[in-house]
């Protein structure tokens, strides 16, 4: 009878999650039953077939990795990053379309694991978020790359520069033309402030709107059929900003400087 392929034996979760267990040390069968939470009787069926593939070595009652089974955890963890983030914030990214974010960060996607979708209740919709904007008024820096603005951004990015917060915006060309003709003296005056500046990107920007802080990134983005479903995400940690930092030079490089309108 044919054995069962590498391929195979990881689509289960608990042959992975044993995997994952034996990589943080040898196990005897009755520790790794345990962390199983299988029964004696039931760790066999997993053991088994890992034996056969030579990942797993068990002697004297204790098992351990192969040094194969430490080549297969190695390649195996990425994958189970990504299967984390996609199943986290409620699968919100299953939804998503994901075109925008560049591959190698896309292969980062793992550090926007911690993260609350944020769903609006509908008188709430069209507002903005009091809490990410009160951690922008208290950065360093804040950098929005948009398709899209709330109406009174006049007034929040007015409340980030009095407190000589900088400030970089990336703008499509779309919301360029609108924001010049409907708020051109807003603008004029952003544009004279040297703690801005405005890029406007002339390459598609599949999104609404991204903000990254000195705490968070605020992401709005399109489902995966092209439409906004009024969620959007939060993510607070040193990684996500970091991430969300990395998108908006990714952006910025694909933009041109605006110096007068």
């Amino acid at each position: 009878m044919e054995k069962t392929s590498i391929q195979e034996l990881i689509a289960s979760e608990q042959i992975r999650h044993a995997l994952l267990i034996l990589n943080e040390g040898p196990k005897d069968f009755g520790g790794l039953a345990s962390s199983l939470e299988v029964s004696i009787n039931e760790l066999s069926s997993i053991t088994g077939p890992l034996e056969e593939r030579y990942l797993i070595t068990g002697r004297n009652g204790i098992y351990s990795l192969t040094r194969i089974g430490e080549l297969v955890v190695e390649k195996l963890k990425p994958l189970l990053c990504i299967e984390a983030t996609m199943n986290a914030a409620e699968g919100f990214w299953r939804s998503r379309n994901l075109d925008f974010i560049p591959p190698p960060l896309l292969k980062q996607l793992h550090k926007l694991n911690s993260c609350t979708i944020i769903k609006p209740n509908f008188p709430d919709i069209y507002d903005y978020n009091r809490e990410v904007h009160e951690m922008s008024k208290s950065s360093g820096s804040v950098s929005v790359a948009a398709a899209c603005l709330h109406p009174a951004f006049p007034e929040l990015f007015s409340e980030i520069l009095e407190r000589r917060i900088n400030l970089s915006l990336i703008f499509d060309n779309c919301l360029f033309d609108k924001v010049r003709r409907d708020q051109h003296g807003h603008m004029q005056k952003l544009l004279e402030n040297r703690k801005v500046e405005l890029y406007v990107c002339s390459e598609g920007m599949p999104f609404l709107s991204f903000k990254v802080n000195d705490a968070c990134i605020e992401m709005k983005l399109l489902t995966d059929k092209g439409t906004y479903d009024h969620k959007h995400l939060v993510c607070c940690s040193p990684d996500a900003v970091e991430w969300g930092k990395e998108l908006f030079e990714h952006y910025r490089q694909q933009s041109v400087r605006v110096s007068a309108i």
